[in-house]
């Protein structure tokens, strides 16, 4: 214990020995104060909220997440359209969402002037299309 020091710490080290650092208010010391409560306010408990729908990295689309919630409107009403399903149905299964990820990367790739970047797209499809081509193996496996 320092000089002029009441408390110490007492957190077990790898020692097996009390820690004599002088402890902050929760009563253990900047080393062991434990872990993080997390966020308190309630809105920002939900991931990152600035960073839901971002899509300012998204440059092929191959690692893009795609769930029914990040398909845009037109593209929910077309698989309803496709699939007959009611407007409160949902599509959860990751084959029809292959299909979506495909259909934007076409899309990109048509929309793109540069062959760099065109180029990196087709590639990235290429690579999707075999995941998917593996996808129906293994279901005919089944």
């Amino acid at each position: 214990m320092m000089r002029g020091q009441t408390t110490i710490c007492g957190a077990l080290t790898r020692k097996g020995t009390s820690c004599q650092n002088i402890p902050m208010k929760n009563g253990r010391c900047r080393m062991h104060g434990g872990k993080s409560t997390g966020p308190k306010d309630r809105k920002k408990l939900c991931r990152n909220q600035n960073a839901a729908g971002n899509k300012a990295r998204v440059t092929t689309g191959e690692y893009e997440t795609i769930t029914w919630e990040t398909l845009t409107a037109q593209e929910q009403n077309k698989l309803r359209q496709h699939y007959g399903l009611q407007p409160y149905q949902r599509i959860n299964n990751p084959y029809v969402m292959e299909d979506v990820r495909i259909a934007r990367m076409l899309q990109r790739s048509r929309e793109e002037t540069e062959d760099i970047r065109w180029i990196q797209i087709e590639e990235a499809l290429t690579r999707t299309q075999g995941k998917r081509f593996k996808q129906i193996c293994s279901m005919l496996q089944r």
